[in-house]
């Protein structure tokens, strides 16, 4: 009997035992099969970002569907699925889906947002601004993409002023959500007339042949020959800083920085590196402004003189400048100033000044034209000069997003005092320079970057015949046009974000006629003094 007690005894001591076993193992089992289950979901929503990030909306949908099947209470399956539909051009279904979420989580801020910015897209104002006007906006990213959409809006309503107070107080937060920090400066694009980013830039790289080397020189011509051929690369770095905001009066800064080189050995001691910094002030706003800057540039030439070998300094410059935006597509520009010459015979005061613009011809072609004059009192009164020139580029794109580009630049050069310098018969030196230019751009892979072939053609006339040539170049070409603001507000992308895509782009960087004026490499060196 008593080995009978002992022993259910026993059975009741083990009975915890086996239930926490048991238990355990149970918990074991189904932490593994959550993870299990976990596992694709995660695979799945990674796999319909991926497939949203490559413009594949329409494959994203049915797999997250199947997935909200099995999370119906998931916002960021949800919110996929929403941008799947908007991708897709079906704002209907995009708008069901985050409003079925909001039924769900009634009070999540971003949720209401997205609805908002659905109905902005749909053009229903009217149910957007009440959105809007109620939604919460405790989090510094939701309260900047309030004021956001409050500006797009605005803007898409026809307030210019309020959209622009709302983009401003989009501006002025702490954290963004990373697309609204692009959105930011893209609007403000669209609602400031001729917009000046606060950090902008070019690059233009070229690679080639030159049929005549000499032809890109700015020191004299030797001997009247023809000139060697030679490989060639051309390099052009462009910055430009500018105080960001809307105020009357804001300081810039640019820096040049401008090479060109040639591998033939009879054409490289005409190589050459210029260098150049401009400051000033940009007074006015929007497409009524005014730029007075000092502009100082310097020339470094790879070949020597017959008092030193290369490389030398050859020139330096200080210029004050002014360009004066009297209208949208319209400047007026000039500039005075002294060059000094390692020869300082050619040292010299110059002025010149003109006017030019851009404007769109249609939707697919845009022209940009500049015509200028100068005038140069040399400390030799044989490089004394008056002269004129006429700049024109036209571009047209093509479908399928391959363009082409035509230039022609002509201009005419009075020498009024040569009175037979250099040996010369002639009284008054005339040069006359005609460049004609032609590129073909294949599509892009990338907005900012454009990669093209280029032929050029130029041939100056002269009655002194040293100065006269004929130059053939082809190029292979990249241009990158890019900008930034540093000062916009930090960005912040939670581990379940899902961006909205508003359809704003920063494409290539609007060329004005001042970047025309700077990169055709032909006003450099349409006169052998010029430069």
């Amino acid at each position: 009997m008593n080995g009978n007690v002992w022993l259910r005894g026993s059975e009741r001591a083990m009975r915890p035992t086996s239930f926490a076993l048991a238990l355990a193992w149970v918990l074991l089992q189904g932490s593994q099969a959550a993870a299990q289950a976990g596992e694709p979901r995660q695979q799945a929503e990674a796999r319909a970002r991926a497939l949203l990030a490559h413009g594949q909306g329409a494959q994203a949908i049915p797999l997250l569907k199947a997935e909200i099947e099995r999370d119906p209470a998931s916002k960021s399956l949800r919110l996929l699925l929403a941008r799947a539909y908007l991708d897709d051009s079906n704002d209907f279904w995009a708008l069901r889906t985050v409003a079925a979420a909001t039924e769900l989580h009634p009070e999540d801020c971003n949720l209401q947002l997205w609805l908002a910015w659905i109905q902005i897209r749909q053009g229903a104002l009217d149910q957007a601004r009440t959105l809007l006007e109620g939604a919460c906006s405790h989090w510094q990213p939701e309260k900047a993409r309030r004021a956001l959409l409050l500006a797009m809006l605005e803007q898409q309503a026809g307030s210019q002023a309020e959209a622009q107070t709302r983009l401003d107080e989009a501006r002025g937060a702490d954290l963004v959500y990373p697309e609204d920090r692009a959105a930011i400066s893209q609007l403000q694009d669209k609602l400031e007339s001729g917009y000046l980013p606060p950090f902008s830039g070019r690059l233009d790289l070229g690679l080639g042949w030159a049929a005549n080397a000499r032809a890109g020189s700015p020191t004299e011509p030797t001997d009247a020959g023809k000139g060697e051929s030679s490989p060639v690369a051309q390099t052009a770095v462009w910055l430009r800083l500018l105080m960001p905001g809307r105020a009357w009066l804001r300081p810039s800064l640019e820096a040049e920085a401008r090479a060109l080189g040639y591998s033939a050995a009879a054409g490289r001691d005409f190589s050459y590196l210029m260098l150049g910094v401009r400051p000033g002030v940009l007074l006015g706003r929007g497409s009524r402004r005014a730029l007075l800057a000092y502009h100082y540039e310097s020339l470094l030439l790879a070949g020597g003189d017959q008092y030193q070998g290369g490389p030398l300094w050859f020139y330096d410059s200080h210029r004050g400048e002014l360009e004066l935006e009297v209208f949208s597509g319209l400047t007026v520009f000039g500039g005075v100033g002294k060059r000094n010459f390692r020869e300082m015979g050619r040292n010299r005061l110059e002025a010149d000044g003109g006017m030019g613009g851009g404007f769109e011809l249609g939707s697919r072609s845009r022209l940009l034209g500049a015509l200028s004059g100068s005038l140069y009192d040399a400390a030799n009164n044989a490089y004394d000069l008056r002269g004129a020139s006429l700049l024109v580029a036209a571009e047209v794109r093509l479908p399928r997003r391959w363009s082409m580009r035509a230039g022609f630049l002509g201009s005419y050069d009075l020498y009024p005092r040569w009175n037979g310098y250099l040996n010369t018969a002639v009284r008054e030196r005339q040069d006359r320079l005609l460049k004609l230019s032609a590129t073909a751009f294949i599509p892009p892979f990338h907005d900012q970057l454009k990669l093209g072939i280029t032929y050029e053609f130029s041939t100056r006339d002269s009655n002194v015949q040293l100065f006269a040539y004929t130059d053939h170049r082809l190029l292979a070409k990249l241009i990158w046009t890019f900008t930034a603001d540093p000062w916009l507000p930090a960005a912040v992308s939670p581990s379940d974000h899902v961006a909205i895509d508003y359809g704003l782009h920063s494409g290539e960087l609007a060329e004005r006629v001042q970047d025309l004026l700077r990169q055709d490499e032909a006003v450099q060196r349409s006169s052998s003094c010029r430069e």
